[in-house]
């Protein structure tokens, strides 16, 4: 299955929110959320797990995803009466794939219109471009019926005066109307609960969002090397192993920010200190972080390109084995499978130690949801319809919706080899409608391209993930963060590729910091405070 959440870019969806901490981070893979995490009594849906289809390796509570080694043979009819009501479903979302042929030439799109019992129109904008989409649509009152969210100023005034309110439909046991909406994670609803309303279905991620280090365990092997590295001398170590300029090889494909970071036990963007957050930017670990990172740069450890391109860019130099070592978030895997140009290639996941060796240093927990999307008030006389459409969308794993909205028709969209699904070139094309980007399942583990790699994702998961600290705002709302937040990302990412590339000393992270605490800082941490606390 191809991840396309890797292929976020970091200018992606509503940048900057909740994502200051990682400024610097190369290739998060991840966009911003929103959200106000306030849930009143009852407010909050009932979480109710989908168990219709047994995992060959069962999730945690950890929010590790169910792991699955082959898609089960006989999957199972999840919903019998199509959710449509003859009327057209419109709806307007991003894609990061290219845009899917159209509809009269689109055998997808015209089962899929079958199936739903209504004929589906997508107004489709590549990610990058989709807040300015978002804001144009807005301004001109365009949205469509369905909506994902982007960042925009005032999203929760914007919600309230364009979007259903959907609280009665979804608060509580109302949800279990729409199981397979009731089956997203608790967690992941605080990016569409504003002001105690639900205004949303939020597309839930979690721990599959967590970054970790990715190594080439195939290469370290030929070279006699561990992965299991216990300090931060080791990791020189290994990094110094594995360049070799002259064969135009470089240990790293871009700048491990997080993975040393973590090593240094920096929080995930924020840490709580009573009732007040202070800035992971402002933690006594940042310098020493940044001066390891300048050295492994000035050491020629990381690629020469590294701070430039694309994240495809960083897939092909791990895939051909010019750099075997990259950070990445977990959903990003199948993607790394499909890149490798030895068919030999074996991936595996190292964990940070702590820089002192003093043991092993926690990641930080993705967030627990990429956005969200929203019904218009237009739409308000059919959001039962509308709701049920998401909930045919968010039909899990190892069922027969699940199977066609990812695979296609047997045959003409995927061909079945040992006995799991694989897209053909006509269903990579047809299938990309956005439609995981208007609802969707829980992320689950399934790799069928080489066997093992399930296995191992899910081992590397329950390993690194239990201990993983999470954002104690991750989906919630600060407006200051949405108006000032990403060109203050914007100068702190600037000034930590300067430190790390040598252009200004480790001494110049102080001033910016400082900077960037009144110029904005200071004023989302007071908002994300404040909605921390109305949440509890």
């Amino acid at each position: 299955m191809t991840n396309h959440d890797a292929r976020l870019s970091r200018r992606t969806l509503l940048a900057g929110a909740a994502a200051i901490g990682l400024a610097g981070c190369s290739n998060d893979g991840r966009g911003g959320q929103t959200g106000a995490g306030g849930n009143p009594a009852g407010v909050r849906p009932a979480y109710q797990p989908y168990t219709g289809v047994k995992p060959d390796l069962p999730g945690t509570e950890f929010n590790i995803p169910n792991a699955f080694t082959r898609y089960p043979a006989n999957p199972v009819q999840a919903i019998t009466t199509p959710p449509g009501d003859g009327k057209p479903i419109n709806v307007m979302t991003y894609t990061n794939t290219p845009i899917p042929p159209k509809l009269e030439q689109n055998r997808f799109w015209q089962e899929l219109n079958s199936r739903v019992g209504s004929p589906v129109t997508v107004n489709l904008t590549a990610s990058v471009d989709y807040n300015q989409k978002f804001a144009t649509a807005v301004a001109g009152n365009q949205l469509g019926e369905i909506f994902m969210v982007g960042g925009v100023p005032q999203v929760p005034q914007l919600l309230e005066a364009k979007g259903v309110d959907l609280t009665p439909h979804l608060s509580g046991d109302n949800i279990k109307k729409y199981p397979f909406l009731a089956n997203i994670p608790e967690t992941a609803w605080n990016a569409c609960i504003f002001g105690g309303k639900i205004l949303g279905v939020p597309m839930s991620r979690g721990a599959i969002w967590s970054v970790a280090m990715y190594s080439r365990a195939d290469i370290l092997k030929k070279h006699g090397l561990q992965g299991d590295v216990k300090n931060l001398d080791e990791f020189f170590e290994l990094c110094k192993a594995l360049t070799d300029k002259r064969q135009n090889r470089f240990a790293l494909a871009s700048a491990p920010t997080q993975f040393v970071r973590n090593m240094y036990g920096v929080p995930n963007n924020w840490s709580e200190n009573g009732k007040s957050l202070v800035s992971a930017l402002e933690h006594v670990g940042q310098e020493e972080a940044l001066d390891a990172l300048r050295k492994l740069w000035s050491s020629g450890y990381i690629h020469p390109d590294g701070f430039s391109g694309q994240n495809q860019d960083l897939k092909v130099r791990f895939g051909n084995g010019s750099s075997a070592l990259v950070t990445d978030t977990f959903s990003a895997w199948p993607s790394y499978l499909q890149t490798a140009v030895d068919k030999e290639a074996e991936i595996a996941i190292i964990g940070p130690p702590k820089h002192d060796g003093s043991g092993a240093a926690p990641v930080w927990l993705g967030a627990p949801a990429l956005g969200f999307t929203a019904i218009s008030k237009k739409a308000e006389a059919r959001v039962e319809t509308l709701l049920a459409y998401m909930n045919y969308l968010a039909a899990p794993f190892g069922t027969q919706e699940y199977l066609f909205r990812k695979y296609g028709l047997p045959g003409l969209h995927h061909k079945v080899v040992d006995g799991n699904p694989v897209l053909t070139e006509k269903g990579f094309s047809e299938v990309q409608l956005g439609l995981m980007y208007t609802a969707d399942a829980p992320w689950t583990i399934f790799l069928p391209e080489k066997p093992g790699n399930t296995e191992a994702e899910f081992e590397a998961m329950k390993r690194l993930c239990p201990t993983a600290l999470a954002d104690p705002v991750a989906g919630m709302y600060s407006e200051t963060n949405v108006r000032k937040g990403p060109q203050l990302t914007t100068d702190i990412t600037q000034i930590t590729n300067d430190i790390i590339q040598g252009r200004k000393p480790v001494s110049a992270w102080a001033a910016a910091v400082k900077k960037w605490k009144s110029g904005g800082g200071d004023k989302i941490a007071e908002e994300f405070a404040q909605a921390l606390q109305s949440s509890r």
